[in-house]
């Protein structure tokens, strides 16, 4: 079978590969192959999809594709089947092949195409194959089929799994090789004495056979019973006698006796071997004291023996013996060292491994450290993108609702809300109710009240700048809000009375200085490269916190830089004892040191810290050092209001940073360990420069120890500055705003120039705005008598200031309140109106769509209608009994209609007469009053305050303050007799009192007037917008009342109609009649329309022909012409440019046709020239009435019957028409013909060329200055004069100007020219003041000459033709 597989493949479909019986496993595992047999057999029109790698994605996109074409042919092919045939199972690609060659032997028989068999197949078996393939793809095969990306990640785990045991092998089992062969070496050396010691335990133990075989062997005792258990068996015997036992009794007995039997001699065994061993034991303590004894014993003969000997024998015996004794100890000695040694070496080894491990452990915690900052940016950023993505489509939704709500475009007003909450970070949706305010408010009502608070602010700014809905719309006056700046200058003044100004700024502590800067980031980023680099190219001074400190305590020489010794020693022991203890040096030891050093620093030069401050609280210790001043002063003062009174009392300005600026070399935590491996430990050249001056004086030596510490403590250096960095980002960004970040994960000279440019410009800036401040300060320095006017500064009483601002401040902050709550009210109104309107319209809507009671009536009918027999329904007066019931139902079904309208129209009218709409517009105009109210309450404040200050300057005693709101009297000057220069002075003191004071109320007045103003028109508008909303909800409740009727009546009409053609045909109705809400609906889901109207015919088009001009085309070239010479005349050349722009490429083919389209340059020139032969001029009108052309050529008498129709309808005899009068006129051709209509309804209509001429020539003589457009009809016609032959053509214009026909006949050639027409008369016989006849003087050579010269009347027949014809021939 396999053979004929194979040839099959290999020589019957010649596939792209060669496959064998041994290979179908690894040939058809992808599928490829099996998607080119079917493609083969035109099954499989994706081939080209197919792919022939071996990968997990390749096999999954085949085996997809080829699935649905297997199951048409029958084959079958599940997710086994696919499985074993991907992972090469034996034998599973073989079946497949072979299933798969039968059922395509069936199929080529068949003679079917994939498409037949796919129609062929039942609807349901197709549905259940297409449900299967979509379960097959989508969750089995994925399954089974492994993701290439997994598979590459198995790969990749598994070659770093064997990479990180290689190196574990190499790193730790060197170690362990090494142990365990000293081990197994220890091992063969305790085998071989294990091995002497069995020897001597064998011949101990043939001593002990011996002596065992010299006992004397006791035979045991017999075992005697003993006596108790002789009595038992005889009490056993006596009871046994008496009460004889029965055989279950006996069984049991029997039982325990036998287990009592065997529990004796299991003990007795047992007390047996302990027997034994205890004879063992003692045999063997005998056999140890006789060889001990038999030793000693040897040892004593051998001694004996020896002490026969000589004396030198002993000695040497003596010596032996000692030899001995210490090779003994020697090897004792080795024994215990060597113990040591190993002992030692495993010592280090765990030591080792301890330290690998603690080493592992933080590089696992640093990279997990690493890995959680990164996660909490990624969840950070996540949540940030997440919040604006939901802000969004809330933003979207809530215009889509209010579309819903109103179907209006969003108002400005009502966006600029939504946009505030979006950029502040709020749901543009409510998430709680705060109506009533809770006394303890959730999380949720705050959220809902610090919405209300940013709505309120962003209402109560736009109507106290007027902008927005509350800018004054009419002309003529200031867009601006009014300013008294009589009252701004009272309330400054009282507010220095009671805080008086700062006195003047006593003299810098430290000199000034070009820059004063910090530069901060992590270690190794590249702070100290850096700022050398800066000391040595630019001298620039470095100040270092480290180094101050390694500089205090190392030094032991005179500096002339620091002068204070005492004080720099005491610091240096302050430092040193805290190392010394181990602690941290304390900041405020730290910023003393670096301020002692800036303060020595020589003026007109800068400082740069290096990496300090390093947390917030030497920032800030460092701010108030620098500046004298605490660090929270520097905040500025925030009210319980966001957006206060214009005259409200003015808050100092916050104190000017310490820094200038602050430079972050920002890397990320892998380049800082990649540069703590990698760093060189040779300092460049501006390190030893640097070495050299104040800023460094320790030796390199120490500067690589302090790298090698720092190296180690890498790890805890980065995590304490992303601890520490937040708050100093915030500190030096958000309220300093002078943080400036610099990538520094950079090369060295890059990062140089960056950080150069940053602290060039710093510089610049700094100079600037010192410059700047020297100016303002200039200009602040002036008085208000600059300003043009010179107010009264009259001494006031000490309780006036102290009672008056805060009275001022307590009427800001309650007119703020009021106007905040007012703008709230109005936006809930608003949202109020909104919502109600939309409910009534819906509900009016859900209303219309209210069941009735026709369908009932039409069912009935239609049941009483099929209930006659169908043998009279042919019947007439059958028909005319269902016509007249129908008649009857369909006037029930009408007044169930007309009973619908009257309740609807009800309906209508109750809510139009409900009273919402006024109850609600007498709301709004109530919060509008209270605005007003509150205007006025600020005027009448403003009042009381301007009174109490003026009145105060004039009385001594302090003023009663009177609350009611009456005008208060001013001030009655009484005349005094006596006119002394003092009396004169308070005299005109209190004229200027009392003119400032008017002066001011009249501001107040005005603005009051003017905020009154804008809110009755705001309050208008508003208004009348609800009234304008109102009624268009009620006209659109009643279109749909009218619609609804309408649609209502339509479908008993159709209803009517269909049944009646039931009633002349005579049949039952079987199918249902059923009137859905306004529709007509047959069987339930059919809905009845009417037949729709046919479509239109296609307008018509004119089709090129040749070289003529279509109709579109002159429109197109007059247009041109017109642009180029609006009077008509232009220049040849112009002419030329226009032709040579139409006939270029790039304007396309439909500008002209397509024989003009290949004249070539000199063509045109050369029909431009015979358009144009004597003269630089020509008319263009004259040019495009020969290209329209053929057009019927008139006759004089057409011309001038022509004429005269213009001049029947031109009564005013201006000799303008209109372009309708033009149309109503016949010209000397019929414009109306009766053309052929098509009958195919989508052909267009034939197209009528001569009528669009006409409307052509109506555009191309008729003036474009005018309008309506007007025509001169005596000018166009002249244009029409015009001949081939210039004669003629002179002869028709004059006849046309004339008003008569006039002949001319050429009576031969022409003679001599005479230049006078006196002469010429003369000649005829006629003198200067007579008439001569046409006819006769059209003879005389002359006039002849004159005529024919004329080119004015020449009209160049079918010019432009001739050339687009001779190019072709040419071409041809």
């Amino acid at each position: 079978m396999s053979d004929i597989i194979c040839q099959w493949l290999n020589v019957e479909l010649r596939l792209s590969k060669v496959t064998e019986p041994y290979s179908f496993t690894r040939d058809f595992a992808n599928g490829y192959l099996i998607g080119e047999i079917l493609h083969r057999y035109e099954l499989q029109d994706d081939f080209h999809l197919f792919s022939k790698q071996s990968t997990a994605n390749a096999k999954l996109n085949n085996f997809t594709r080829i699935e649905p074409t297997l199951q048409l042919l029958g084959v079958p092919f599940d997710l086994a089947m696919a499985k074993a045939v991907m992972q090469g199972r034996q034998g599973a690609a073989t079946h497949l092949l072979y299933q798969l060659y039968i059922q395509l032997q069936k199929k080529k028989k068949s003679g079917l195409t994939a498409t037949a068999m796919e129609v062929m197949q039942p609807a349901a078996t197709a549905r259940l194959k297409e449900s299967h393939f979509r379960l097959f793809v989508s969750q089995r095969l994925k399954t089974v089929v492994k993701r290439e990306t997994d598979l590459k990640m198995q790969k990749i785990a598994k070659h770093f799994h064997k990479r990180g045991q290689a190196m574990y092998n190499r790193s730790v089992m060197a170690e362990l090789l090494k142990e365990e062969d000293r081990l197994k070496r220890q091992e063969e050396r305790r085998l071989r004495d294990i091995e002497k010691h069995r020897q001597a335990r064998r011949k101990q133990h043939e001593i002990m056979i011996q002596i065992q075989s010299a006992i004397v062997q006791i035979p045991k005792p017999p075992h005697a019973r003993t006596s108790r258990a002789s009595d038992k068996q005889l009490q056993f015997r006596k009871k046994q006698e008496v009460e004889p036992m029965s055989t279950v009794d006996k069984e049991q007995w029997n039982k325990e006796y036998i287990e009592s039997i065997r529990q004796r001699l299991e003990e007795d065994s047992a007390a047996r071997e302990q027997r034994e061993m205890r004879r063992r034991r003692a045999l063997m303590e005998q056999l140890q004291a006789h060889e001990a004894q038999q030793e000693v014993l040897r040892e004593e003969q051998m001694v004996s023996r020896l002490m026969r000997q000589t004396q030198q024998e002993k000695r040497i015996t003596v010596q032996l013996m000692q030899i001995k004794q210490q090779k003994e100890v020697l090897r004792q000695n080795r024994i215990f060292q060597e113990r040591q040694y190993q002992e030692r070496r495993l010592r280090d080894f765990q030591e080792a491994l301890d330290r690998e491990a603690v080493r592992d452990h933080t590089h696992t915690h640093s990279i997990r450290k690493i890995a959680e900052r990164a996660q909490a940016r990624y969840r950070k950023h996540f949540e940030i993108c997440r919040g604006i993505l939901e802000q969004i489509v809330d933003l979207a939704t809530k215009a889509g609702e209010y579309r819903l709500l109103t179907a209006n475009l969003i108002p400005v007003k009502l966006m600029q809300e939504w946009m505030e909450l979006f950029f502040n970070g709020k749901p543009l949706y409510e998430v709680a109710s705060v109506d009533p305010a809770p006394a303890d408010p959730t999380p949720e009502q705050i959220i809902e009240l610090e919405k209300l608070h940013i709505l309120n602010n962003q209402d109560y700014n736009e109507y106290v700048a007027m902008k927005g809905e509350w800018v004054w719309h009419e002309e003529g006056e200031s867009q601006a809000p009014p300013v008294n700046d009589i009252l701004d200058h009272v309330l400054s003044r009282l507010q220095s009375l009671i805080v008086p100004l700062s006195v003047s700024t006593p003299p810098p502590l430290f000199p000034r200085f070009t820059i004063r800067a910090c530069m901060l980031g992590k270690s190794y980023s590249g702070k100290t490269t850096c700022l050398a680099k800066i000391t040595y190219q630019q001298d620039k001074q470095a100040v270092s916190e480290i180094k101050t400190q390694v500089f205090v305590v190392a030094s032991s020489r005179s500096d002339n830089i620091f002068g204070l010794w005492s004080l720099r020693a005491q610091r240096g022991a302050a430092v040193e004892q805290a190392l010394r203890t181990g602690k941290a040096v304390p900041d405020q030891l730290l910023v003393d040191i670096i301020v002692d050093a800036i303060r020595n620093i020589p003026a007109d030069s800068g400082w740069i810290l290096d990496g300090f401050p390093v947390d917030f609280t030497q920032a800030q210790m460092l701010e108030k050092a620098l500046n004298r001043t605490e660090s929270d002063q520097a905040e500025t003062k925030t009210h319980s209001n966001s957006a206060t009174d214009k005259n409200s009392p003015k808050d100092p300005p916050p104190p000017s940073p310490a820094l200038d600026l602050v430079v972050l070399l920002d890397i990320s935590d892998e380049q800082v360990l990649e540069r703590a491996a990698h760093q060189a430990g040779e300092l460049p050249l501006y390190y030893e420069k640097m070495s050299m001056t104040h800023v460094d004086t320790h030796d390199p030596a120490s500067s690589s120890g302090e790298k090698s510490l720092g190296r180690k403590q890498i790890q805890h250096r980065i995590s304490g500055f992303h601890e520490t960095w937040p708050k100093l980002e915030k500190w030096f960004g958000d309220q300093q705003n002078i943080l400036v970040k610099i990538m520094a994960d950079v090369d060295e000279d890059t990062l140089f120039s960056n950080v150069k440019i940053v602290l060039m410009d710093t510089m610049d800036s700094v100079e600037k705005g010192r410059f700047t401040y020297a100016c303002s300060a200039k200009s602040k320095s002036a008085t208000p008598k600059s300003a043009g006017r010179r107010y009264v500064e009259e001494p006031l009483p000490k309780e006036i200031p102290v009672y008056l601002v805060p009275y001022w401040e307590n009427v800001c902050n309650s007119y703020v309140t009021n106007v905040k709550t007012v703008m709230q009210n109005l936006r809930s109104e608003r949202e109020l109106i909104i919502h109600h309107l939309y409910n009534i319209r819906e509900n009016f809507r859900q209303y219309l769509q209210k069941t009735d009671l026709k369908q009932e009536f039409v069912s009935a009918w239609q049941r009483d209608y099929n209930s006659v027999p169908d043998n009279i329904r042919e019947d007439e007066e059958t028909k005319g009994e269902l016509h007249q019931r129908l008649d009857d139902l369909r006037e029930r079904l009408w007044d169930i209609c007309d009973k619908r309208k009257e309740e609807a129209e009800q309906e209508r009218a109750g809510v139009i007469d409900d009273g919402w709409l006024d109850d609600h517009t007498a709301v709004l105009i109530n919060h509008y009053s209270a605005l007003m109210q509150i205007e006025v309450g600020r005027f009448q404040d403003s009042l009381c305050l301007l009174r109490d200050y003026y009145t105060a300057m004039c009385k001594t005693a302090f003023p009663e303050s009177t609350r009611g709101f009456t005008r208060v009297p001013l001030i009655d000057i009484t005349p005094v007799v006596e006119k002394n220069p003092e009396e004169v002075k308070r005299k005109a003191e209190r004229k200027r009192i009392k003119q400032e004071f008017t002066a001011a109320l009249k501001r107040e007045e005005h603005a009051v007037k003017l905020r009154l103003e804008l809110i009755k028109a705001h309050a208008l508008r508003t208004v009348s917008s609800l009234q304008q909303k109102a009624e268009q909800a009620y006209r659109n409740m009643e279109e749909w009342l009218g619609t609804r009727f309408l649609s209502e009546m339509n479908s008993i009409d159709q209803l009517t109609e269909l049944v009646r053609q039931h009633i002349e045909n005579g049949v039952q109705i079987h199918h249902e009649l059923v009137l859905q809400s306004a529709d007509f609906c047959v069987d339930g889901d059919t809905l009845v329309v009417a037949s729709p109207s046919p479509a239109p015919r296609r307008s018509p088009l004119e089709q090129s022909r040749n070289s003529t001009l279509t109709v579109q085309q002159l429109h197109i070239l007059c247009t041109q012409l017109r642009k180029t010479a609006p009077a008509g005349l232009m220049c040849s050349n112009e002419l030329t440019e226009v032709l040579h722009e139409l006939t270029s490429p790039h304007m396309g083919s439909n500008v002209l046709p397509e024989p003009w389209m290949h004249i070539t340059p000199s063509q045109v020139d050369e029909l431009v020239c015979v358009l144009a032969p004597d003269s630089e001029m020509l008319d263009w009108r004259q040019f495009l009435l020969s290209a329209a052309l053929p057009w019927p050529f008139p006759s004089q008498t057409q011309l001038l019957k022509t004429l005269q129709r213009y001049r029947a309808v031109d009564t005013a005899g201006t000799g303008l028409i209109t372009q309708e009068q033009y149309a109503q006129i016949e010209l000397w051709f019929p414009s109306e013909r009766d053309l052929p209509v098509p009958d195919d309804p989508t052909e267009p209509l034939p197209y009528d060329r001569l009528g669009n001429l006409k409307k052509f020539f109506f555009s191309l003589f008729a003036s474009t200055h005018s309008s309506p457009l007007m025509l001169d009809y005596l000018s166009m016609l002249l244009y029409f004069c015009c001949h081939p032959e210039p004669a003629q053509g002179f002869t028709r214009a004059l006849s046309l100007v004339i008003g008569h026909t006039l002949h001319y006949k050429h009576t031969g050639p022409l003679t001599q020219v005479h230049t006078e027409l006196l002469k010429v008369f003369k000649e005829l016989g006629f003198k200067g003041e007579e008439k001569i006849p046409f006819s006769t003087l059209s003879q005389h050579p002359f006039l002849q000459d004159l005529m024919e010269a004329s080119s004015q009347y020449l009209l160049p027949v079918s010019v432009t033709n001739k050339y687009v014809i001779s190019h072709n021939r040419a071409q041809w």
